[in-house]
């Protein structure tokens, strides 16, 4: 009986082994190519990001990544797309600070950020910078902002009426209280046309776009919006010197469907980590002016969450929409 007794607990005990093990290979990545979507236009700044990520995240999950893009002006279409996928990690989304912040312009989206969706890491994050025509006519902040405290018109070009562009210039009017005339356009292309003509004095702008008009000599740098200055720019002053707490960061998010398991994301949290540390991608971020970050799924949550409520919050207050 008592040996009956040690065989029988065995087969439970190898039983309970061979369970884990397979529960544990059950919630792996299905063994097939995983679609990173992107929800913009290719040659965009998401795109420049998500193909390189693409090549090195496929060599550490021994899978092919393929970039799609599903483009449209909010990137609404594609994020919709991976909030209804199959929650097994074969499909993911990587995008910019739009994800947070569109949803405060657009109150019927057909996903909500929170609730469809699970953060896997904030990738990385830029300060914007403040560029004007090197003929303008303040080369500081102080000078800027001396010319609106004294009425001198000063006119902001707004790259889209939704992004992180936009608000970082409502934020500055909030915060500096100061008026300027802001002058839509339905991208960066013609505003930067505009810019370098200096038809239009001053716009933010990510970087990775603005330094190569900047390296040319067509535009020049006012300030950057980081809490710290950029290492690539350590003689260009940022807001936050003026006015203490100002920061308006673009950053890009690697999200997969609610109801993926935590198994998964926690496999691929840790892959994303590695790709961004290959030697591929830290070029790709230095060429971008782009800060790596790479966070845990907790912080990547409440990095949406608190980023959400600050611009949400700016949106509310000034009556802001996308129109």
């Amino acid at each position: 009986m008592i040996n009956r007794r040690k065989a029988l607990t065995g087969m439970v005990a190898g039983s309970s082994v061979l369970l884990t093990h397979s529960l544990t290979h059950a919630q792996d990545l299905p063994d097939r190519t995983v679609r990173l979507v992107v929800p913009f236009a290719a040659g965009g700044g998401v795109d420049a990001l998500a193909r390189p990520f693409a090549v090195e995240l496929g060599k550490i999950l021994n899978r092919s990544v393929v970039v799609e893009n599903k483009a449209s002006a909010t990137g609404q279409i594609g994020t919709a797309d991976v909030a209804k996928a199959t929650p097994d990690g074969s499909t993911l989304l990587i995008s910019s600070a739009a994800f947070g912040t569109t949803p405060s312009f657009v109150p019927k989206l057909p996903y909500d950020i929170f609730k469809d969706f699970e953060p896997v890491t904030i990738l990385a994050a830029t300060p914007q910078v403040l560029v004007a025509p090197v003929a303008f006519k303040a080369n500081t902040f102080a000078e800027v902002l001396q010319m609106a405290r004294n009425n001198m018109q000063i006119n902001f070009a707004l790259p889209g009426s939704s992004g992180i562009q936009r608000l970082a210039t409502e934020l500055l009017t909030t915060t500096a209280q100061i008026q300027v005339t802001k002058v839509p356009y339905k991208g960066a292309g013609a505003a930067f046309t505009d810019l370098i003509a200096a038809r239009i004095d001053l716009m933010f702008d990510n970087p990775g776009s603005s330094m190569v008009h900047v390296n040319s000599g067509r535009l020049k740098v006012i300030a950057t919006t980081g809490a710290r200055r950029l290492p690539t720019l350590p003689n260009v002053p940022t807001v936050a010197e003026t006015f203490p707490g100002f920061e308006a960061l673009n950053w890009f998010i690697v999200a997969a469907p609610a109801g993926t398991p935590s198994a998964i994301l926690d496999r691929l949290n840790d892959a994303c980590a590695q790709a961004l540390r290959s030697d591929a991608m830290r070029q790709v971020l230095e060429r971008d002016g782009l800060q790596p970050m790479g966070n845990g799924r907790v912080q990547a949550q409440q990095f949406l969450r608190n980023e959400f409520t600050k611009w949400d919050k700016i949106v509310r207050d000034k009556n802001l929409s996308a129109d």
